[in-house]
């Protein structure tokens, strides 16, 4: 009896071990498949989360790289000239009242003014314009409206894009023919009025052949070459050739040039000393918006061939041309250092947390 009696308590206590060891390994079991569906459902969250950091991360070096990569003087360094305007002068035709001579690459095409008209002549390459000191080719920049009255001029812009503010370049064939009493025998002179009378009209830039009289500051020379600008922070700045450069009756190639290292002259390609006679050699500041722009006043010769080129278009086309902004890099940046810090945190704060576990 006492046996049969141990034999069951045995059992008995046996089966107990047994149900609990397996209540046990059932809740353990339970306990990780909790742990393991929290951990799952987590997992997704988390690398969606490393994955935008890490798109963060990416967008910061790219504008980072961007900021360092295209700094405004790799840019212009980049950029090439861009002719605004050429005028071969090799016809005329009838364009409503007026007769006009084509631009060969926009649609600033010259009026033709004086009486007679500027005629065409033989030129350098095919026709020519021949000038009388009397006649002129007028390219309209913009209209001064004389009404109604206004404290300040009132323009409509016509061609704007020969408004060139920075660096400049003017070419043209010219064969002077004789040399007028003006003090500028123009070859191309853009100019700038605020009402409709001439002594109100300012010389922006342009380029000019000079017949100097004496009393004028200088010796008599006549055949010198000009160049001039008009800044808005420096005035009116104007070099000529330190000797007579400009012969009668022979065809030859001259330039002005306003660049960032000054104002320069060329004839048939090479650069002429010049002495400062107003102003300053290499002036700051914008050129200032001209409304028209006359081939040829004031002058006796036959002109070809004459080109208005911008030789810094990039330093005011390259914000449209790279389609990013100085704010909107600020921007980027700005959210991606963010987003990084967020990113950091979030790590160093876990970990901290799995140090302090027991």
């Amino acid at each position: 009896m006492y046996l049969e009696a141990t034999h069951e308590l045995n059992t008995h206590a046996w089966s107990v071990r047994s149900e609990s060891a397996v209540a046990g390994m059932r809740q353990t079991n339970a306990k990780q498949d909790a742990q393991g569906k929290f951990s799952s459902s987590r997992r997704p969250q988390r690398r969606g989360f490393e994955l935008l950091a890490w798109f963060m991360l990416i967008l910061l070096a790219v504008g980072c790289l961007s900021a360092v990569l295209l700094t405004p003087a790799q840019v212009h360094a980049g950029g090439s000239a861009r002719t605004l305007g050429l005028w071969h002068f090799d016809q005329v035709e009838p364009s409503g009242y007026y007769t006009v001579t084509p631009d060969a690459v926009n649609h600033n095409n010259g009026i033709l003014g004086g009486d007679p008209s500027p005629a065409l002549v033989e030129g350098k390459f095919g026709k020519a314009l021949r000038f009388e000191g009397v006649n002129f080719v007028y390219v309209p920049i913009s209209f001064l409206v004389g009404f109604p009255p206004s404290p300040e001029p009132i323009y409509i812009p016509i061609s704007p894009s020969l408004n060139i503010q920075d660096e400049i370049r003017i070419d043209a064939w010219i064969n002077v023919q004789e040399f007028t009493n003006a003090s500028y025998n123009n070859i191309v002179v853009k100019c700038n009025r605020v009402d409709p009378s001439w002594e109100n009209v300012t010389r922006v830039v342009g380029l000019a052949v000079r017949a100097y009289p004496s009393g004028e500051g200088m010796q008599a020379s006549h055949g010198v070459l000009s160049g001039f600008v008009f800044t808005d922070r420096e005035g009116f700045n104007e070099v000529v050739t330190s000797t007579p450069v400009v012969t009668l009756n022979r065809w030859m190639h001259v330039t002005f040039v306003r660049s960032s290292t000054g104002m320069h002259l060329y004839v048939d390609g090479h650069e002429q000393e010049a002495n400062v006679v107003s102003g300053v050699r290499n002036p700051l500041g914008k050129i200032i918006n001209g409304t028209e722009i006359y081939f040829g006043h004031d002058s006796k010769m036959t002109i070809d061939e004459v080109s208005i080129t911008d030789l810094s278009p990039e330093a005011l086309t390259a914000g449209a041309q790279i389609d990013i902004g100085p704010n909107l890099l600020v921007a980027i940046v700005t959210v991606a250092v963010v987003f990084a810090v967020a990113w950091l945190l979030r790590r160093a704060i876990q970990l901290w947390l799995v140090r302090q576990k027991p």
